[in-house]
């Protein structure tokens, strides 16, 4: 460990912990459990990404402050990007959902956790707009085998159209909603059984997004019957129209998603990170998917030629 590191962890008392890593995604964080005899903790260190550190503190408090399950801040040393996490455990809702153990509990506490964030004030955060939301999948453009982008621009207009259409009030998205950055804690109640992860990105757009992020998830495959039947309940529970909100998962699905294809590729060209790319036949899959909506049928034909599919497709 580098000298920082083990001064924060003297002055925090932390020094006696054992230390194991934590496996990483694709960010430039690291995270470290230490265990002790009375407890253990999560060790963030985000020192090549400082930026995100007051980010996390940020929406941290903010999460706790309504009442979820973000992890505690137990000490802090912003400045050398170091941060010491209440430990959520190591029950992941990926582990669930992939043996379908309680998936539907787990799907009907995740849309009322969505549902309770809408709700709330929001705090001060970017707002992207339906034209930036369309611009941030020029990355599949750039790093996707053989992509057209003449065919792309053509969907990234689509994207900006329709993303402009949507008259929904903006709310918090935690951005990487997804059943890898959900933690189950069943000694808790309610929606405080999730416990929260990976939200220093989130921003401000239309509350669709997180739904989208939990139900298209890459990691772990969600049935689309599933998928289905968590819109039509999310529908019920919010009150709204059943037609504009699967408009609205399908437009902010293909954006999305499309994203993450060059996302996954980007991270396997330039950081070594290969171990995405055999999810690509599901986000690919998703694509399609988001493609089916009357919206995209201009469109739609295309991308088979544009974006061919990734190897392992059926």
């Amino acid at each position: 460990m580098r000298d920082a590191v083990l001064n924060f962890l003297r002055s925090a008392g932390w020094m006696d912990a054992i230390a194991t890593p934590v496996a990483g995604d694709l960010s430039a964080r690291c995270y470290t459990r230490l265990t002790r005899k009375n407890g253990s903790a999560i060790l963030m260190d985000a020192a090549s990404d400082l930026s995100s550190i007051t980010a996390f503190v940020t929406m941290t408090d903010w999460l706790r402050d309504i009442g979820l399950s973000a992890p505690s801040i137990i000490a802090a040393a912003p400045d050398a990007g170091l941060l010491l996490l209440e430990d959520l455990g190591t029950q992941p809702v990926s582990e669930m959902l992939s043996t379908g153990e309680d998936a539907n509990v787990v799907f009907e506490t995740c849309i009322d956790l969505l549902l309770t964030i809408r709700q709330q004030k929001s705090p001060a955060l970017a707002a992207p707009t339906g034209r930036d939301l369309a611009q941030w999948t020029s990355i599949v453009d750039q790093f996707y085998p053989s992509a057209n982008s003449t065919w792309l621009d053509e969907v990234r207009f689509v994207l900006e159209t329709e993303l402009g259409k949507f008259r929904a009030p903006s709310c918090v998205s935690l951005r990487d909603f997804h059943a890898d950055n959900l933690m189950w804690l069943p000694n808790r109640d309610g929606i405080k059984k999730l416990g929260l992860l990976d939200y220093q990105d989130a921003f401000l757009t239309h509350p669709v997004y997180d739904l989208v992020s939990l139900l298209t998830d890459a990691r772990t495959y969600v049935p689309r019957s599933a998928r289905e039947a968590s819109i039509r309940g999310y529908a019920m529970a919010s009150g709204d129209d059943i037609s504009e909100l699967e408009k609205a998962f399908s437009v902010f699905s293909a954006q999305r998603n499309l994203r993450i294809l060059g996302i996954f590729h980007r991270a396997a060209a330039e950081h070594g990170k290969r171990q995405h790319l055999p999810k690509l036949p599901r986000v690919y899959g998703y694509l399609l998917e988001a493609l089916e909506h009357p919206v995209f049928v201009s469109v739609r034909n295309g991308v088979s030629t544009a974006l061919p599919p990734p190897e392992g497709t059926t």
